[in-house]
């Protein structure tokens, strides 16, 4: 059985933060661990530049704005995810529920006696 430190190795190569996985461009960083999840753009931004090899915070501006080749979105548990745009439509349709009432909480009863 492995112990923590070689769990603690695997895992940061896995995440794409250790072991020489760096990856030269945004959109690359993104599909090499799928999606980055951050609830703000600074802290996204951060997740895919740590991943990568000298990008900039220019470089992802634009691969957002520009290029389209990453996007943002409420893809899963209501929390923010980047994910390579050519992604976007299945993770939706897979992560979806099947009735998007289903998720949300019981509207407040109103009216007189309520």
């Amino acid at each position: 059985m492995p112990d923590h430190e070689s769990i603690r190795r695997l895992r940061a190569c896995a995440q794409a933060l250790a072991g020489g996985a760096r990856k030269a461009s945004a959109v690359t960083v993104v599909r090499r661990v799928l999606a980055i999840q951050a609830q703000d753009a600074t802290a996204a931004d951060l997740g895919i530049r740590v991943r990568g090899r000298d990008i900039t915070a220019q470089a992802i501006r634009t691969a957002y704005e520009k290029e389209r080749s990453i996007v943002r979105n409420w893809y899963m548990r209501g929390t923010l995810h980047t994910i390579p745009s050519d992604d976007a439509r299945w993770v939706l349709q897979l992560l979806s529920p099947a009735d998007p009432c289903r998720n949300q909480p019981p509207l407040p009863a109103t009216g007189p006696g309520r």
